[in-house]
């Protein structure tokens, strides 16, 4: 992306940052108003490109309504096969589509994959209550309709549509699941509860980002690289030095991105839970328990009892400061690696293979560039010895001590 898209993505997401308080207190239909301000910002990034937008959205509600059982199967396929027919379509005589498209296009993969294994997930936990009750297991029973409750999903054909062009995160994240947005936009979790002060809050910190973004681009503009004297008048060591201003750089540009993209879901409501109800990025409440003794005192009544860890999509500090591979992957875009985690990771049944296999649908969904699979399928090696490495560590420490 270029200064004028920085420049369009900048306002468009202090838009919806200011006009989430306005959508929270809307009383008329938020669903479609969530549609309308959705379609209207892919119309604006996108064009006449909107239609891969459309095409994506349409096709899986209608895949999602119709086939329950394999609906998740039929999703994956169509969604990352269409994804890269979208990155391919300039071989297919099409004309290249905008970078934001190629966003869009990016999270609504990951949505409408999501809400197809939240529907696979719903069927397995209901067929499960049916067992567990002829089998007369009353603690599991117990345990699955508490899940059931929190974390089932029954979408139509519409709200697949609603869900798909939702204004908040359209562009660039963070991923919530069907039931986060449901539990805000339907149920009206806490919409009496504003949080606007919250938002202010989360976005405090993004004017030192840019400043540093400023500072690092004009001593170590990402232009110097492709200039002739960067290979031929400079040493190798000086060219691997230049990679750390220049992702520190990279960082900062996206910190701001990501925190502000949190800020807009945080004025809208979106993804707010309990503080006790120990909420993880991504997945929404853990303490389902907690949850429900919480929903039936109507227990929460003020902003400082909230959370929005569900929609946190990265912890800058811990991102600077952690000195393992491992702990810096699970800070950084960490609703995405929340649904690469539940969707992928968990799921594939070759457990020495889950990491190599999850990074590589990482890279997958990023682009089709080999960097993305040198660069991220290298991670799970690293991953991988890392562990190798800390473990005999550990071993030899404690075999001194």
């Amino acid at each position: 992306m270029g200064i004028a898209d920085d420049i369009t993505y900048f306002a468009l997401v202090v838009f919806t940052i200011v006009f989430g308080k306005v959508f929270k207190s809307y009383n008329g239909n938020q669903k479609l108003l969530g549609l309308f301000l959705g379609l209207l910002i892919s119309l604006l990034v996108s064009g006449s490109h909107v239609y891969h937008v459309i095409v994506i959205i349409l096709f899986n509600a209608f895949l999602i309504t119709f086939l329950r059982r394999s609906c998740h199967i039929w999703s994956t396929t169509f969604t990352f096969t269409y994804l890269v027919f979208f990155r391919c379509s300039t071989y297919f005589g099409l004309e290249k589509s905008p970078s934001f498209t190629n966003a869009i296009m990016m999270m609504l993969t990951l949505k409408m994959v999501g809400v197809a294994f939240e529907v696979h997930d719903t069927n397995q936990r209901r067929r499960a209550i049916v067992k567990a009750s002829e089998q007369t297991n009353k603690e599991e029973m117990t345990k699955l309709e508490l899940e059931s409750k929190y974390w089932d999903v029954n979408p139509t054909f519409l709200d697949v549509i609603f869900y798909g062009f939702c204004y908040i995160g359209i562009l660039t994240g963070p991923y919530y699941k069907f039931r986060v947005w449901e539990d805000a936009i339907e149920r009206k979790k806490y919409a009496n509860i504003p949080t606007l002060k919250s938002a202010v809050h989360r976005v405090s910190i993004v004017p030192l980002f840019l400043i540093l973004f400023l500072i690092l681009s004009y001593f170590f503009p990402l232009s110097y690289v492709s200039k002739e004297e960067f290979f031929t008048e400079r040493s190798v060591l000086f060219r691997i030095w230049y990679l750390f201003p220049l992702f520190s750089t990279f960082r900062m540009r996206l910190y701001s991105a990501f925190i502000m993209s949190e800020a807009a879901c945080i004025s809208a409501g979106l993804g707010a839970y309990p503080q006790q109800s120990q909420p993880k990025y991504g997945a929404g409440p853990t303490n389902l328990e907690i949850m429900e003794n919480l929903d039936k005192e109507d227990a929460i009544s003020e902003e400082k009892d909230l959370c929005f860890k569900t929609i946190q999509n990265v912890d800058a500090w811990l991102g600077e400061v952690t000195n393992t591979v491992r702990a810096s992957m699970r800070v950084w875009n960490t609703t995405v690696q929340y649904w690469l985690a539940i969707n992928v990771h968990r799921r594939f049944p070759i457990k020495p293979l889950r990491i190599l296999v999850t990074m590589f649908v990482s890279a997958f969904w990023h682009g089709l560039y080999p960097g993305y699979y040198l660069a991220l399928c290298s991670a799970a090696v690293a991953v991988f010895c890392e562990d190798v490495f800390i473990k005999k560590l550990k071993s030899r420490f404690e075999g001194q001590s």
